[in-house]
């Protein structure tokens, strides 16, 4: 309270505290520091929009099951139209600061229920608010490592609410299933809030600065990334021109995110390789469709790699990839890398994924998400419809043996080639001969 009365003071307003005599605690199990920024909202906004001469009151109780606390003013109020949303995030009232982006009440919503409490408003326009926050008085549990205990700081005692709203991303247990999204903004409220938003359609990375976000984007090669243009360390330009024009990381789709609407802003952003903006503050809605639809664009393109369909037998699902791509950019020049140096070892059968990786310069993970994200298949069934594309090659143009040509692509064994062919192309290396001899 101490540090709103200057503030108070100065614009008139009375500022009065209700609480329990001094010298009466209730020790909580609580993350300070959130509750502190709680209440920091609560007040702030009251200061706002609490008129000159016009009065705010905090009160404060508690008995052994409960806390709570109201911050109550004689400001402007709150419509009937309004105060239903009041709490969604991003939602910008009449109430709310028009500079603001319309997160602080979500976030305060969050902090408490995080705390299994509540939070809640009462108001009538031109008549003031009072919001009511309430939090169970929950005793410190003895740190332990048990699984299912609490996570509680060895340092101050405190239950780390931090650690549920932004863990440290165990990496290696990604969804399989889901594209991995990388949020790189230093904005800590707006990567906690991306990543509540977004979390059951992805995996979400997070990152507070180009450089971190940059390092990341190598490690994980994700799908999309989304990224603030105005950032301390390393901007948002720079970090998206470097992304742009890293080998690993240049076809990855990003969404640049800005509170500035100027065209020379954006500008700057489309030439360091961006594939969008969005402006803060954006809806949750607008969000979800402009991620999608850019993830949607990538796979379209995946798809161009592509050069034809197997000539006669059964149609594929997907097309099997050409022997060349064109020459020109990052990702071509990757792609042709890796073509050079597997047709160098197309005879090999033991030539590993780890080994053409390492070969590459990159650990097997980066190599498998660009080699999927260039061309819709895993490396090793891109590598296998390789070798059947230069096998019916063979059988159509040479003299070869089955054997021969079998043994010459790569494969361990010539009935192995047989049913891998038949598998993609519907009919059997022997049909193939048959048919080209007639």
């Amino acid at each position: 309270m101490e540090s709103f009365h200057a503030v108070a003071c100065k614009r008139g307003i009375k500022l009065e505290l209700e609480a329990p005599a001094a010298g009466q605690s209730l020790p909580l199990a609580i993350d300070v520091e959130k509750i502190e920024r709680v209440f920091f909202n609560l007040l702030s906004n009251a200061l706002k929009y609490t008129p000159r001469n016009g009065s705010i009151t905090v009160r404060c109780r508690c008995d052994a099951r409960q806390l709570t606390f109201e911050v109550a003013d004689t400001g402007e109020g709150i419509s009937e139209h309004d105060i239903g949303n009041i709490f969604d995030r991003f939602y910008q009232a009449d109430r709310i600061h028009p500079r603001g982006s319309g997160i602080g009440l979500s976030l305060a919503k969050a902090f408490v229920e995080l705390h299994g409490g509540t939070i809640s408003v009462e108001s009538q326009l031109h008549k003031g608010a009072r919001f009511t926050v309430t939090l169970p008085v929950r005793h410190v549990a003895p740190a332990t490592t048990e699984t299912g205990a609490e996570d509680v700081d060895s340092a101050t005692g405190q239950h780390n609410v931090e650690a549920e709203l932004e863990t440290i991303d165990d990496h290696t247990s990604f969804d399989a299933d889901k594209p991995i999204i990388l949020v790189i903004d230093d904005n800590r409220d707006i990567r906690l809030l991306i990543k509540e938003l977004m979390s059951a359609d992805y995996n979400i990375l997070t990152a507070s600065n180009g450089r971190e976000g940059v390092r990341l984007a190598a490690r994980y090669v994700p799908d999309l990334v989304i990224c603030d243009v105005m950032m301390p360390v390393m901007d948002g330009l720079e970090c998206c021109r470097r992304i742009k024009n890293e080998l690993l990381t240049s076809h990855i789709p990003v969404l640049m995110l800005t509170a500035c609407s100027m065209d020379e802003q954006r500008a700057q952003g489309y030439d360091s390789g961006a594939d969008g903006y969005l402006s803060k503050p954006f809806s949750s809605a607008v969000l979800k469709s402009r991620c999608a639809s850019l993830i949607a664009n990538r796979k379209r393109i995946r798809e161009l790699w592509s050069s034809s369909l197997p000539a006669g037998g059964r149609k594929q699902e997907r097309p099997t990839p050409g022997p060349n791509a064109p020459a020109g950019d990052p990702d071509n020049e990757f792609y042709n890398r890796f073509l050079a140096l597997f047709q160098e070892e197309m005879g090999n059968a033991n030539l590993s994924i780890d080994s053409i990786a390492a070969r590459m310069g990159l650990e097997r993970s980066q190599f498998y998400r660009k080699i999927k994200s260039l061309t819709n298949y895993a490396p090793v069934e891109l590598i296998r419809l390789l070798r059947l594309q230069r096998g019916r090659t063979l059988l159509t143009t040479t003299d070869k043996s089955i054997s021969e040509i079998a043994y010459e692509t790569g494969f361990s064994a010539p009935s192995y080639f047989t049913k891998c062919y038949r598998d993609v192309y519907g009919e059997t290396p022997t049909d193939v001969r048959n048919r080209v001899a007639k």
